[in-house]
């Protein structure tokens, strides 16, 4: 769900009512008193920091865009749909979009059967709807502002109690694994002879009733057409039928205004950084970038050692989305970095981060579409893969990869490697502001940055989400845990407090919940209700370790504990591990491999978004410096201590 900073939006602050009343020249924002009509001026990022920080608040009716309107779920209920229903919002949406993309009006039947026709072709949709059906869902999904929510089918929130004894679901899936999803091809009629002829026999060993032992062969029916298609296909056919049937790709990459169409892509840097602390090498870095399809212009990008994933993607498009001033300033930059907003529709390649379920609902939330690539085209997404050429032109000689050459003495990159990480993303911030925008384009005979600025000013008004902590959340990694009187343990750190108390009222002791948590900072975790589906912020009891500390930390803390350990979680015991583990990375001589270079580059954290943002300024002791040894003590260690050792 997003919305628009123009004139009209209202916005509550306490108990006072403000409206956005104009934007001046200098870009600043006019917001004026209901009440005493009383202007005070705030600039676009302090702005969003208000309404992102819950300080601000937006008033209904707002002009927004991907909005759930008349009781449509939202994107963390969207979250825990089963993909069934997901499929069929998919389904729905690809022919209201069908209509949108050949200009058809709502009414013209004749039309709109044809556009039907050819989408159900394209698709594979066996199950053609009728035109009257098509004209209704366009009807709902404009009058919902184009929120893919309000497809989805009423049924499939119906929670109807299942009429099948468990011993025979047990049967179902495992006959469906064993016998249908095979290269042997077989039909859903010898699979459903399969699955009598094992219920027979439960049933002579008195294991299951004789009446619970028959399946019709609809319910098979819909029991496949539940699974993820892809997975059907690739189980039954192999994996390259299932890419070239459940592909989704277009010609073409014009763009007739900026952020209508936005290129996203990863690639390894080739350079090899070095530790912040020690200057040792640590490796070759990722990069995530996402560029504007109409003038070549970053949006935004992410650096990071976690490889192309969930994460990193989710790390660019946030960093697109937001305002850029604070970043510009605290660099001392020539340039502003003008690209904010939420694109219209992303150009993607077919990686298994872009197909995810978790991906698909950030899109539907933000009201953006996605084009996937055929695979080996990439002049289907051109201005990225020339905005990566260009990245050789940076001229960094010290730690760089150069590509091997025959009868060529290579130089080992990690001897030369004398870039601090840190200064390596200030380096790419200077690169795509000051220096990659005012490239002359010699196609359009244009610099980037001149089409942008020209661009955004007779495009329709960019659009912001309502919320950047729903996206931070539906990106994270999740996991069923219980709930316990002491709260949620996620690997041995303990988290809630009387936050959960009404939950474990009506739900008692102990039960079983979903848990959601940002890999890049763990300090806090999300718990879902498991009856109401809404989602509770959990602080973690264990802020001085937590703070600042990303999940692969962790994970190699307790790796790296775990002989150690003498009550599984204890606090004392991991910060004190965290503290030998930081001494054995970042203190030694040499890398001894590059495995372990990559692996204290993971430990220490090391992405675009702690540089930019300087999360980590309060926990970094200058390079002198090194932790002292700590020994065994029974005791936890104190906040004053955290405030003269450094935990990585």
């Amino acid at each position: 769900m997003t919305f628009c900073l123009q004139a009209g939006l209202m916005f509550r602050r306490g108990a006072r009512t403000l409206e956005l009343v104009r934007e001046l020249p200098d870009g600043k924002l006019a917001l004026e008193d209901c009440q005493t009509r009383r202007q005070s001026l705030y600039e676009k990022t302090r702005l969003l920091d208000e309404i992102w920080s819950g300080r601000m608040t937006l008033q209904d009716p707002a002009p927004t865009r991907g909005a759930p309107r008349d009781g449509t779920l939202s994107i963390q209920q969207l979250a825990s749909l089963k993909p069934s229903a997901r499929k069929g919002i998919e389904r729905r949406l690809a022919y209201v979009t069908g209509l949108d993309k050949a200009h058809v009006s709502y009414g013209d039947r004749p039309r709109v059967a044809r556009v039907i026709d050819a989408v159900s072709s394209r698709i594979g949709d066996s199950r053609k709807p009728s035109t009257s059906a098509v004209m209704a869902w366009a009807r709902r999904f404009k009058a919902a502002d184009g929120y893919a929510g309000a497809l989805l089918d009423k049924r499939a929130v119906h929670q109807a109690p299942s009429r099948i004894a468990s011993a025979m679901e047990q049967i179902i899936g495992s006959t469906l694994q064993r016998v249908y999803l095979t290269r042997a091809r077989n039909s859903l009629v010898h699979t459903q002879a399969m699955i009598h002829a094992e219920a027979a026999r439960r049933v002579r060993a008195g294991q299951l009733d004789a009446m619970d032992s028959r399946v019709s062969l609809a319910t098979l029916s819909r029991r496949v057409a539940a699974l993820d298609r892809y997975r059907v296909i690739e189980a039954r056919q192999g994996s390259a039928r299932a890419r070239m049937v459940c592909r989704t790709s277009m010609d073409g990459a014009a763009a007739e205004y900026p952020l209508q169409r936005v290129e996203v892509d990863h690639t390894p840097m080739n350079w090899v950084v070095v530790c912040d602390r020690t200057g040792l090498p640590l490796g070759r870095p990722l990069l995530t970038v996402l560029i504007d399809a109409y003038s070549s212009y970053v949006l935004g990008f992410y650096v990071s050692f976690y490889g192309a994933g969930l994460t990193s993607v989710s790390g660019a498009l946030r960093s697109a989305i937001r305002v850029k001033d604070d970043i510009t300033r605290g660099l001392g930059l020539k340039n502003a970095w003008i690209a904010h907003g939420v694109p219209d529709q992303l150009m993607l390649d077919n990686g298994l981060e872009f197909h995810s379920p978790v991906f698909q609902l950030m899109g539907w939330e933000l009201g953006m579409n996605f084009t996937y690539c055929r695979v080996r085209t990439p002049w289907l997404k051109p201005h990225v893969e020339r905005f990566f050429s260009t990245l050789d032109s940076i001229t960094l000689a010290a730690g760089r990869i150069h590509k091997r050459v025959a009868n060529v003495v290579e130089v080992d990159p990690n001897e030369g490697a004398a870039v601090m990480f840190s200064d390596f993303v200030q380096g790419i911030v200077q690169f795509v502001v000051d220096v990659h925008p005012f490239q002359i384009n010699q196609r359009k005979m244009a610099r980037p940055y001149h089409l942008f600025a020209e661009g955004i000013e007779r495009r329709p008004q960019v659009h912001f989400p309502r919320d950047m902590e729903a996206l931070r959340q539906v990106s994270g990694l999740s996991k069923q845990l219980t709930v316990g009187p002491g709260g949620v343990e996620l690997h041995g750190i303990p988290y809630g407090g009387a936050e959960l108390l009404p939950m474990r009222r009506h739900l008692g002791e102990r039960f079983k919940a979903l848990v959601k948590w940002d890999p890049d900072e763990i300090d806090q975790i999300w718990v879902q209700d498991p009856i109401a589906k809404t989602w509770l912020a959990c602080a973690s009891r264990w802020p001085e370790y937590t703070r600042g500390l990303s999940w692969n930390q962790h994970l190699m803390i307790r790796k790296f504990a775990r002989q150690e350990l003498k009550n599984n979680g204890a606090l004392e015991y991991l910060e004190q591990a965290r503290l030998r583990l930081h001494g054995h990375w970042m203190d030694s001589v040499a890398w001894k491999s590059r495995v372990d270079r990559s692996t204290a580059a993971k430990f220490a954290g090391y992405s675009s978004a702690r540089v930019l943002t300087a999360s980590e300024a309060s926990a970094q002791l200058p390079a002198s410096s090194s932790p002292p040894p700590v020994g065994p003590s029974p005791m936890p260690l104190c906040a004053e201590d955290f405030e003269t050792i450094e935990l990585g």
